[in-house]
């Protein structure tokens, strides 16, 4: 073709070729944004024990498996405790509730179905007698199915991005040292990119252990703190599951401005409505309230992230405004995007910003 004769002309449908695959593959994370960067941020949280690791395993898959099931564990663990909590208030909800009488038409079938006597279940269902129960289905399998329906798509949607995020994070972290060797080689080594990537690189990882390191000392002195005033509460415990509000609140110091006082602060208000309307001591809320504030929210934002920041050439202020304006403008998933713009945008103010003004003024 005539637009390949020239050099000019390759360059150009080269060039043009890229930027179509470029976005293609830019549209195709943009719908799963916050999947990719979520799997960013898992990557610079864990980079560090899986370059431990590698000094010891000599097999990338198995250190990145194992790696990977440093997060996958803990996460699971969380998820079924909750769930076994919610479980355990539902049934007490259940138990006080008048649900028996919803129960009782299909108690006969279900000890039929119990003892294995298929053939008369068989012809209940075929008398008159099962019409209550065939009633009810009629009127309820619509609406159920539909329920069901929603719930597997749901289901399925939140497997899907879970797996999406686990291959990512599975091959940034076995292949990182590639993408970088291919980037440096495409840009032939040019010393200002390089110490601009480092940096960046660097500071991501700084910035996202530190928000590890975080929520594992905020989880930490929450549970010490919980199980140590229900020890000395002598009416029964003040909190009621400490394990799981100690692992909510260190989740909830990722959230900006607010932090972990989205979980403590309604919490200690359920405890002070109970006090008001139930025997329950009034200083359980109180003394909730006060030690949460004091020690649980104090201690750990101030000296882990004085402590960490101390380790990043970012500052820790314009990193909690990245947390912040990411939020509102990006909505959750700026929890990760804002830091990765505060890195990009302070590396280039310092390092690449002035050299284009000077040669800028010099033209």
């Amino acid at each position: 073709m005539g637009v390949f004769r020239g050099r000019d002309g390759k360059r150009l449908v080269w060039t043009g070729l890229g930027l179509v695959i470029a976005a293609l593959i830019g549209l195709a994370l943009f719908r799963y944004v916050g999947t990719f960067l979520f799997a960013i941020f898992v990557y610079y949280a864990t980079r560090p024990l899986y370059r431990w690791l590698d000094r010891y395993i000599d097999h990338p898959n198995v250190t990145t498996t194992i790696t990977i099931l440093f997060v996958i564990i803990p996460l699971v663990a969380i998820i079924g405790y909750a769930g076994i909590v919610a479980l355990r208030e539902l049934d007490q909800f259940l138990a006080a509730s008048n649900l028996e009488a919803y129960r009782a038409p299909f108690q006969p079938y279900l000890r039929l179905a119990h003892h294995g006597n298929i053939e008369q279940l068989i012809r209940s269902f075929r008398s008159g007698a099962g019409s209550s129960v065939t009633g009810v289905l009629r009127q309820g399998l619509p609406s159920a199915v539909q329920q069901l329906a929603s719930i597997a798509g749901f289901v399925f949607s939140v497997l899907a991005r879970l797996f999406l995020m686990l291959t990512i994070l599975f091959y940034l972290l076995r292949d990182d040292h590639r993408l970088r060797q291919w980037f440096y080689d495409s840009i032939d080594h040019e010393q200002r990119i390089v110490d601009y990537a480092n940096d960046v690189d660097d500071d991501l990882e700084t910035v996202f252990v530190g928000n590890l390191a975080v929520i594992l000392v905020a989880a930490i002195v929450a549970v010490a703190t919980y199980y140590g005033l229900n020890f000395l509460a002598s009416g029964g415990p003040v909190v009621g599951t400490p394990v799981l509000l100690s692992l909510l609140i260190g989740i909830g110091t990722l959230i900006p401005a607010v932090g972990m006082k989205i979980v403590y602060v309604p919490y200690g208000l359920l405890l002070l409505g109970l006090a008001v309307t139930t025997p329950t001591p009034l200083w359980h809320p109180i003394a909730f309230l006060v030690l949460t504030f004091v020690v649980v929210d104090t201690v750990p934002d101030f000296f882990a992230r004085s402590f960490l920041s101390a380790r990043s050439g970012i500052h820790m202020g314009l990193v909690l405004l990245g947390y912040f304006l990411g939020t509102l403008a990006f909505g959750w998933y700026g929890l990760f995007l804002g830091p990765i713009v505060v890195v990009l945008a302070t590396h280039f103010a310092d390092k690449i910003f002035p050299d284009l003004v000077d040669d800028l003024l010099a033209n």
